[in-house]
């Protein structure tokens, strides 16, 4: 899971964005966490929420353009 460091809990698992996001990802959606039950669905979510502050990363920037 690049990008995010991951822990188990009792009942799971939860992992933490490593990086920043803008207000404009947080605003958009982008978490910084997120809990699972198993590591299969600790890797869906995190890879589903970089792919979504890459797109929203990418909207913030098309949205800055002229």
């Amino acid at each position: 899971m690049s990008g995010w460091r991951g822990e188990p809990l009792d009942d799971g698992f939860l992992a933490r964005r490593v990086g920043e996001l803008s207000d404009y990802q947080v605003s958009n959606g982008c978490l910084d966490l997120v809990r699972a039950k198993d590591e299969g669905e600790l890797w869906l979510l995190c890879d589903a929420q970089t792919r979504l502050s890459e797109r929203i990363a990418f909207a913030e920037f098309t949205r800055g353009r002229p």
